[in-house]
């Protein structure tokens, strides 16, 4: 079930977050996600995949917009912890 949870929320997530060159708030929020996933154990080519589709959105919105999506990410991901 954690899994399942887990799975679903990296889906929904996807244009939120990503990391490489990006705003501090992003690679936390990318950082998060990425434990999570592993605890979860999440195949690491599938999160490779989900960390280039994250960097591709994520460079798609405007700075300000980004960190305040990537904080709001980070928040909800330090709750499931």
């Amino acid at each position: 079930m954690k899994l399942l949870n887990l799975t679903a929320m990296i889906a929904l997530t996807t244009p939120l977050i990503a990391c490489g060159g990006l705003p501090k708030e992003c690679e936390e929020s990318w950082k998060h996600m990425e434990d999570l996933a592993k605890q979860s154990g999440i195949p690491e080519d599938s999160l490779k995949e989900q960390k280039k589709a994250f960097e591709e959105e994520i460079k798609k919105m405007p700075k300000e917009d980004a960190i305040k999506a990537c904080k709001a990410q980070s928040s909800i991901f330090g709750m499931v912890k």
